[in-house]
Formats: structure tokens, C-alpha cells, sequence
């Protein structure tokens, strides 16, 4: 990847996870650069399908585009940070992370977003002043 392309995907995140909003300077693994649609399932690098995620994000989501949701009985999309508004699908209660639709309940579920240890990480940074917008 293009080392431009690369900064860009970190700017416009503004070095926050597109996926869980985690800041980069409390990460303790590199963020890495997410193919929002796989490679493998045809997606390309261009601007509008890549995505900065932290390390667990990026881990649990995988070449993931669905997932099960337990409500609906169907298969329902992941969150898409280049077409879908993250205000419209999560929102914070304290450092845990709500899915406003099935969209964000899905994606927290794949992406296990609310890991005991991921909500005590957030909870620390709340503690500390940190906001989680």
C-alpha cells in the first residue's frame, strides 16, 4: 500500500479504531489498515473500502462481511464505516458499546467489542477523561 493512502486511511480516522473508536495512543498492538470488503472476496485498495482498526477490531472481523443475528434469525451486514453513519448504529452507555440496530448489534457480537477486557480498558479511559465519541 501506497505510503499516501496509508496516512490518509490514519487522518481521516483521526487515529481512532473506525470500528470500536478506541485512540491508537492506548493501543498496546499496532493498528492495522482493514479491507472493508476482504480481498479475497474481491474488494479492492482504494480509499472507500479500507478502514483503520485496532488490532482486536481487525483480528474478530477477519474477511467477515455478515453476521448471525440471534433476533431476526438472519444474516444481517456488518457495520460499514464508509457508507454508514457510526451514530446511527452504536452508542456509549459508560465504556460499553450499544448497537442502536441490528447492524451494530451484529457488528459488536463478530467484532466482540464489548470483551470483558476491552470494557475494562475503556473504563480506564473514561477514568482518566478520555472521551469515547
Amino acid at each position: 500500500m501506497e505510503p499516501s493512502l496509508r496516512q490518509f486511511v490514519w487522518d481521516r480516522a483521526n487515529s481512532r479504531c473506525e470500528y470500536c473508536h478506541l485512540p491508537h495512543e492506548y493501543s498496546f498492538y499496532p493498528f492495522q489498515i482493514d479491507h472493508i470488503i476482504a480481498e479475497k472476496h474481491s474488494g479492492p485498495t482504494i480509499p472507500d473500502n479500507l478502514a483503520l482498526s485496532c488490532f482486536y477490531c481487525n483480528a474478530h472481523k477477519g474477511p467477515c462481511i455478515a453476521g448471525w443475528s440471534e433476533q431476526l434469525q438472519d444474516v444481517v451486514r456488518l457495520f460499514h464505516p464508509r457508507r454508514d453513519d457510526w451514530g446511527d448504529h452504536f452508542q456509549w452507555n459508560g465504556p460499553i458499546l450499544r448497537g442502536r440496530t441490528e447492524i451494530g448489534q451484529v457488528t459488536i457480537h463478530v467484532l466482540r467489542i464489548n470483551h470483558p477486557d476491552a470494557i475494562e480498558v475503556r473504563r480506564l479511559l473514561l477514568e482518566y477523561g478520555e472521551v469515547l465519541a
